[in-house]
């Protein structure tokens, strides 16, 4: 009877040791306050007071990612300060990540963009082995087929072109045909 209580308390101690919901809610509030003010005409001044007392004020609870966001763009926003001047908060002063060539976010409800490494692919979905990675079935010619039409397509104009449009009818299809059943 005395181990549940025990972990009965033992649950409600470390459910009281992360920020509150009041916490979060503000920090959130501030934060959008902030970025609206930075999508604004509004002076810059303010701008980079704004992102100073979210970083000053506002970063228990926060994810790193945020907080590493405010601090780039107080940075950004305080181009002749020394660095030594600047306020960074305490929970940025580990290494910072790695620079990100993102869009910058235009939408509060849009999902964020994928920073991922991305693999340039033509418009049949081929692209450069990666390492680890299948290719897609038949993608060797599938980019042959392309290839064909491609530079069959340079040289026509309008109405005669048809003949390269019919070649790569007839190309793709074969592509895909399974080569096991087809003797079979």
């Amino acid at each position: 009877m005395g181990s549940w209580r025990f972990f009965l308390a033992l649950v409600l101690v470390a459910a009281g040791c992360g920020p509150s919901f009041q916490v979060v809610y503000e920090s959130d509030v501030h934060f959008e306050h902030c970025y609206a003010l930075d999508q604004s005409d509004a002076p810059i001044p303010s701008k980079r007071d704004c992102w100073k007392a979210w970083l000053h004020a506002y970063t228990y609870g926060e994810p790193r990612d945020r907080v590493d966001y405010a601090s780039s763009r107080f940075s950004a926003l305080s181009p002749n300060d020394p660095p030594s001047s600047r306020m960074v908060a305490a929970s940025t002063a580990r290494k910072p990540s790695p620079a990100v060539d993102a869009p910058v976010p235009t939408n509060a409800f849009a999902p964020p963009p994928n920073i991922a490494s991305a693999v340039a692919t033509t418009d049949s979905g081929a692209g450069p082995p990666v390492a680890g990675l299948p290719r897609t079935p038949g993608v060797d010619c599938v980019d042959a087929c392309a290839s064909a039409w491609t530079s069959c397509r340079t040289g026509c104009r309008a109405a005669g072109c048809a003949p390269c449009d019919q070649a790569y009818r007839t190309c793709m299809p074969a592509c895909f045909v399974d080569k096991k059943s087809a003797t079979q």
